[in-house]
């Protein structure tokens, strides 16, 4: 929710939810200090504290906010079902590479919900994340750079995916990967199987025939 105020041809000042619900917070306080407060200097000083907080508050709130929204909600987001497993796989990516990656693999079933923080850094160049199917009802997940995990929806768990794995009967299912600036599921009926693996070279992974350098989604269409 937000609030437009129309100034005319200076703009709009656009007041966000947060602010409205922090201003009102701040004046119900005011008030309530003020009807408190009987003596005349003690009211002018408070008034005068006041007016120098609030708009320091102002620019600091919603810088607040705006950090807090980086750390709590995804940059980009992606989800798939799990056909014959009543499960989800969904791929978040964050901006606070300060901290990690930014890169959580997520898992969602009627019991509940599991991330798994990603190693595999620079999601913006490198989004691509390739999924197999496995016939025993896991899940394999490839990330740029052998940054490879098995999921297991029933249990509810995500581990890593130890090189010298066989993977040669497992189905490509499709990809998270970014397209017109949307992190989005490829299933493998639109494009061949590719996870970038950024020049470094790794003979002991898995699914080897699906690797290579980097991915171009143009290539891989059949």
């Amino acid at each position: 929710m937000s609030f437009q105020i129309n100034l005319g041809d200076a703009g709009a000042l656009i007041l966000e939810e947060h602010m409205i619900v922090s201003a009102v917070g701040f004046a119900v306080l005011l008030i309530l200090i003020l009807t408190r407060v009987q003596r005349t200097k003690a009211r002018l000083l408070l008034v005068a504290l006041v007016l120098i907080t609030v708009p320091i508050l102002a620019l600091c709130i919603p810088v607040s906010w705006h950090v807090v929204r980086l750390m709590l909600i995804p940059a980009k987001a992606a989800e798939i079902g799990l056909p014959d497993l009543e499960a989800t796989l969904g791929l978040e990516f964050y901006l606070h590479w300060s901290t990690d990656s930014g890169r959580y693999l997520v898992v969602r079933n009627s019991a509940g919900v599991i991330r798994q923080h990603m190693s595999a850094f620079d999601w913006t160049h490198w989004p691509r994340t390739s999924v197999y199917l496995i016939n025993d009802g896991r899940v394999a997940v490839l990330g740029p750079t052998y940054d490879d995990y098995i999921v297991d929806p029933k249990r509810r768990t995500i581990e890593t995916l130890w090189n010298g794995t066989p993977s040669d009967t497992w189905t490509y299912f499709g990809a998270f990967d970014f397209r017109n600036d949307k992190l989005v599921f490829i299933p493998a009926s639109e494009q061949r199987e590719c996870t970038a693996t950024r020049g470094v070279t790794d003979p002991s992974a898995a699914r080897p025939q699906g690797r290579s350098d980097q991915c171009d989604q143009e290539a891989l269409k059949y």
